[in-house]
């Protein structure tokens, strides 16, 4: 028995070893460390991963002891390592990281996605090698005996001493935006570190001199950090006009495209009656982050994670091309876009007091109107985010025309099949409100001449599901069937009066390339700055991506093909079952998607 739990505590320490040695691999293309902290950091990334490794290893320990199962540990540690080999050469291929998606399409098609055979024939030989290795450490008397028992035990120990570390310094670096250190998360697979904003204040008033409260820039990095990201791969050429027309973007938050009707939001539908509606329009994704990053960089969600460790580097080129024309930009939102870095992300260069704040919507669009009385020659850029759509949906009394009203607000959290109408009542009635405000803000942007010259853009963050799947789904980022995904599109062009509709696909990515051209006179190719298209000239057929918080997913021909829990579903009813059939579909998102991914297999 003895002999047995040495062997299991011999095995985990040289599973550690053999992850750092990985993580090593992993890390030898990323950015040079500039400092001791840096430094710090790489090292403490191994005992993020060594921590993951060691708490399996403490549930193993019974199944371990015995004669009949101790084989289940040296198996999953040859598991990991192969998983971390394969991620790896994915990663060094084509610049992300290894999901289901990928290891279905390379079973069904491995030729098809420029794998060569003695690539394969090499992988196999190395997974060989690797059980192999295994095997001799721990069976093997001379790779550690049980004299050696109190040295692996104080090196399994660094490992949680190292996630302490790794959470301490990601915590301080997410909130301040710390890219000497930010810089390393996109090279690491299944790397969530610990982020925490009201702690980061305490760390830093702790260690003042190693952890400042300040935010980092992209000079204190060495230009290697380039080497995973082109964005743009071209600045584009702008010839701005004359009388260049102001935008309104109007964002609403969890916005269900069969609510925009003339019950439920009767102002919005009659904007529509002289806008271009888009009927088949795609969120970028199923929560609020991926879906504003796809509306306001014009890029797949997937690029999120990458620019958020960097947003001085990478800002949204629409709105750095708004500011080098001279837009007045303003934003108007109830929601902090603090959190996630979005404000970093999409209005680093908007002064302060051009951020108007609110946890009222009504005060919100009243500081709207109220910056319409305000003379300016320059065009305007004005972005409105409304929430009071958004769970638990508010609204005043005299806007509850819906009834019935659920009992308990969120009561569904307990039967997942309640009855869908009082919920479902109660988000209408906040649209009802929605609908009545952004009724005020048209109104008084019609009167004060603002929409003479001005694109007007109204769309969701995302929509809302209120179980019309029947499997018990409520809310949203839970899954990407057109009940979280599908939001309206109301687009109005400048002297635009008569309306018109749109029926092929369009997505949160074609908004940016067309205000580029449209708005700011840009004739470079779209390609050169986004994954999206012109929203008047779409194709007849295309794919796109989809993301939420943690899952991410290929969209084609009404199908959704889950990249995280690898669960294929028609977009329209979760309960439909759906093959890989479009395999040139999704060839073509893989190479789009590393578009802007340097050093990647086209």
């Amino acid at each position: 028995m003895k002999q047995r739990l040495s062997d299991h505590i011999k095995l985990t320490f040289y599973l550690c070893a053999l992850t750092a040695g990985m993580v090593a691999l992993f890390l030898r293309d990323a950015p040079a460390a500039a400092g001791a902290l840096p430094w710090v950091y790489q090292f403490s990334i191994v005992g993020y991963y060594g921590t993951l490794v060691l708490f399996v290893s403490l549930l193993m320990v019974p199944v371990s002891l015995l004669s009949t199962t101790r084989w289940v540990l040296p198996v999953l540690g040859w598991v990991w390592l192969m998983y971390l080999a394969i991620d790896l050469a994915v990663f060094n291929l084509y610049r992300f990281h290894l999901d289901w998606l990928m290891v279905q399409m390379f079973l069904l098609d491995f030729r098809g996605m420029g794998i060569p055979v003695f690539v394969l024939v090499l992988s196999a030989l190395l997974a060989v090698v690797l059980l192999g290795l295994i095997v001799w450490i721990y069976a093997a008397r001379r790779s550690g005996t049980v004299r050696h028992i109190p040295w692996f035990v104080l090196g399994l120990l660094l490992m949680p001493t190292g996630l302490a570390a790794n959470s301490v310094i990601n915590i301080w670096a997410a909130h301040f935006t710390r890219e000497e250190i930010t810089g390393y998360r996109p090279y690491m697979p299944l790397y969530y570190p610990v982020e925490s904003a009201s702690t980061a204040k305490h760390v830093s008033d702790w260690w003042p001199d190693l952890f400042p409260a300040a935010p980092g820039h992209a000079s204190t990095l060495t230009n290697k950090v380039s080497g995973i990201i082109r964005y743009p791969l071209e600045q584009p050429s702008c010839t701005p006009s004359h009388s260049p027309p102001s935008v309104l973007m109007i964002v609403v938050e969890s916005w269900q495209a069969d609510s925009l009707t003339p019950t439920i939001m009767p102002h919005l539908s009659t904007f529509a009656a002289r806008a271009t509606r888009f009927d088949k329009h795609l969120s970028s994704g199923a929560v609020t982050v991926p879906g504003l990053f796809g509306l306001m960089y014009g890029l797949h969600p997937n690029y999120f994670e990458l620019f958020k460790t960097s947003p001085a580097r990478y800002p949204s080129v629409f709105t750095e091309t708004l500011h080098q024309q001279g837009y007045l930009t303003r934003v108007f939102t109830s929601s902090s876009l603090d959190g996630f870095s979005l404000g970093k992300l999409f209005f680093a260069r908007v002064p302060d007091e051009q951020i108007f704040t609110d946890k009222s919507d009504e005060q919100v669009v009243a500081k709207y109107l109220a910056s319409l009385k305000t003379a300016t020659t320059a065009p305007r850029f004005d972005f409105i985010f409304l929430t009071s759509s958004h769970s638990p949906y508010y609204y005043p009394p005299d806007y509850a025309r819906f009834t019935p009203l659920p009992v308990v607000k969120g009561g569904f959290a307990i039967d997942k099949q309640a009855n869908n109408v009082p919920y479902k009542n109660d988000y209408h009635n906040s649209l009802l409100y929605t609908d009545a405000l952004l009724a005020r803000v048209l109104d008084a942007a019609q009167k004060s001449g603002v929409l003479e010259n001005s694109w007007v853009v109204i769309t969701g963050d995302h929509a809302e599901e209120f179980n019309e799947n029947g499997l018990g789904y409520w809310g949203h980022g839970s899954n990407f069937t057109r009940w979280q995904t599908h939001t309206p599109l109301l687009v109005m062009a400048p002297g635009q009066f008569a309306g018109r509709q749109e029926s092929r696909l369009s997505l949160h990515q074609d908004i940016v390339p067309t205000l580029m051209q449209e708005a700011l006179g840009c004739q470079s190719p779209i390609e050169n700055y986004s994954h999206g298209r012109h929203l008047f000239h779409l194709p007849e057929r295309r794919g796109t991506l989809l993301a939420s918080y943690m899952m991410q997913a290929y969209w084609a021909d009404d199908t959704v093909f889950d990249r995280t829990t690898n669960r294929s579903y028609d977009w329209r009813d979760m309960k439909l079952g759906r093959t890989l059939a479009d395999r040139e579909t999704i060839r073509a998102l893989m190479n789009e998607e590393r578009r802007f991914l340097s050093g990647s297999v086209p």
